[in-house]
């Protein structure tokens, strides 16, 4: 398992998996997803113009999903949710089918967990929000080290409200 820096000839395989019912349902969107769309929403960050870092994750040399990850005080309609607004949040999903409950989910996050904090160097913890009815998503993050924690709503794109379950982990529990 690798992760590696998303491209722009990455977005085919990035509208395929949130296109994806497994994943599009964790993924709400207001309108349809589209090349378009994914372009407008990833392209500023693949290209760095925004602060949100880009990877996809591989295995066994295939792209099979992506992760993002983000200092939250950079976002202010999350930095209110969060323990800490210099935490470093995280969002992902493994989009390819034949991949789900393999372990690279946990690879992934481990992964990520002890890179992470060379990136953002003054952060002291890592944060993770997944909705409350994704149990898979829940259980990968506490095998990874997580603490779950509070619960909350945040209002979606298309006009839903999603409850979800915030899960942090010190990085000075990655950092050993």
């Amino acid at each position: 398992m690798a992760l590696r820096p998303m491209r722009r000839a990455d977005l085919a395989d990035v509208l395929r998996w949130r296109q994806a019912s497994h994943v599009a349902k964790w993924f709400p969107s207001a309108e349809a997803v589209s090349m378009e769309t994914i372009e407008i929403r990833y392209g500023p960050r693949i290209d760095g113009e925004a602060a949100t870092r880009m990877f996809v994750v591989e295995a066994e040399g295939s792209p099979v999903g992506f992760l993002q990850d983000y200092r939250i005080r950079d976002h202010p309609e999350f930095a209110v949710l969060a323990p800490d607004p210099d935490a470093v949040g995280v969002d992902y999903a493994i989009g390819e089918v034949d991949w789900l409950r393999r372990g690279i989910g946990l690879r992934m996050l481990d992964t990520w967990s002890r890179e992470a904090p060379r990136a953002y160097p003054d952060a002291t913890m890592l944060f993770a929000a997944p909705d409350h009815r994704n149990l898979a998503s829940r259980r990968l993050l506490v095998n990874a080290g997580f603490v779950e924690g509070v619960w909350f709503d945040e209002p979606q794109a298309d006009g839903s409200i999603a409850t979800l379950v915030g899960h942090s982990r010190a990085v000075a529990s990655v950092l050993g």
